[in-house]
């Protein structure tokens, strides 16, 4: 497990802070003074800033431009320059939210291990659900997690009450809150046609997602809906960001496995994995489909779960377009990670299909 030097820890408390300032979406209830995290960090940014002659934000929305002004390569900070990207900034400039790397070093920065951090919401459903032998039930939510990052009301009250799903009911409702007035425009709510989630107007024509997925393909808008519909989107963010959101790659990979010959089984309700796949006569294997910015830091998270399981266990499979916009990803990974266990889709799969063909 990595430890975090005395600045590591500092960019890791700024970035939580600018996580928690993004998360008061009701601001007409906000009162001052700031969340105490919020004020510590722009504290403790200050002092070091003073100490190395540098000079500091001088307020909350001073360390927020900091945030989509500042690339970290221009922060008084020293940083691994393997780790931080020198061009990563923690706000994106466009939206004003945290960025997708902002998410994952105040994940990396508060939790020991990130990857059960994200999934105790998740982790909870599935020994309820074991409990009660509500295997199927289960799969079926993380289904619907998965395809649906967004409902409306009236397909919420819809699927709540289907066959499939009705046992974890209660789940439901706490994965889904109103959406903020934020994303409301003109013409109404937006989703993208990418991932299905709620698109963040941009200026008059211009959208942006928090998929980066979605931003490398071209961001265009899909569905619609009037301003009277109620709209409830998934969670928080780092749920959407870590769990639900590569659960299309889930679903994408786990169809080529099965093609390939082999028995997948997805969302096991036992252990860390999102498949488990079998090849008759051949090896079982766990598989976690990880969808981060940072490959460093994610070989990093990979490192600190083997370390509190004892053992390497798990095939970690990177989303393909990862891997297509950095054909670097995977080895960066692997080095901070210090596992083989890392394998692209293509990768994978790849083997899979060699197994299924040596068996047949």
């Amino acid at each position: 497990m990595t430890t975090l030097g005395e600045e590591e820890r500092l960019l890791g408390a700024v970035a939580t802070a600018l996580v928690t300032l993004d998360e008061l979406r009701d601001l007409t209830a906000f009162r001052m003074p700031y969340p105490a995290n919020v004020q510590s960090a722009l504290d403790r940014l200050a002092l070091h800033c003073l100490r190395r002659g540098a000079r500091p934000p001088s307020s909350v929305p001073g360390l927020v431009r900091w945030g989509y002004q500042r690339p970290l390569g221009s922060w008084p900070l020293v940083l691994p320059t393997d780790v931080y990207p020198e061009n990563g900034f923690l706000v994106d400039e466009l939206s004003g939210v945290p960025t997708a790397l902002c998410h994952e070093i105040a994940l990396c920065a508060e939790a020991a291990n990130p990857f059960l951090e994200v999934s105790r919401q998740v982790a909870e459903m599935a020994a309820f659900a074991a409990e009660r032998g509500r295997t199927s039930a289960y799969v079926a939510m993380r289904n619907l997690l998965a395809a649906h990052p967004v409902l409306t009301n009236e397909r919420f009250n819809e699927v709540r009450f289907a066959p499939g799903i009705r046992a974890l009911d209660e789940y439901l409702a706490k994965f889904y809150a109103e959406a903020g007035p934020g994303f409301t425009t003109d013409t109404g709510i937006h989703a993208c046609k990418g991932c299905d989630g709620l698109l963040l107007p941009i200026g008059e024509k211009d959208w942006w997602c928090e998929r980066e997925e979605c931003a490398t393909e071209g961001i265009t808008s899909d569905e619609r809906w009037d301003h009277d519909v109620q709209i409830l989107v998934q969670g928080d963010r780092q749920h959407r960001q870590f769990v639900s959101g590569p659960g299309k790659a889930v679903r994408r990979l786990g169809g080529e496995m099965t093609r390939a010959g082999a028995q997948v089984e997805y969302w096991p309700l036992t252990g860390t994995g999102d498949l488990r796949v079998a090849v008759p006569g051949g090896e079982t294997r766990t598989v976690r489909i990880v969808d981060w910015h940072s490959p460093a830091l994610l070989g990093r998270a990979i490192a600190a779960s083997v370390a509190s399981t004892g053992a390497d266990l798990v095939c970690w499979v990177v989303a393909r377009y990862r891997i297509d916009a950095d054909p670097g990803y995977q080895r960066i990974a692997i080095e901070h990670a210090k596992s083989s266990r890392i394998f692209s889709e293509d990768e994978f799969a790849e083997t899979i299909r060699q197994e299924a063909d040596g068996h047949a």
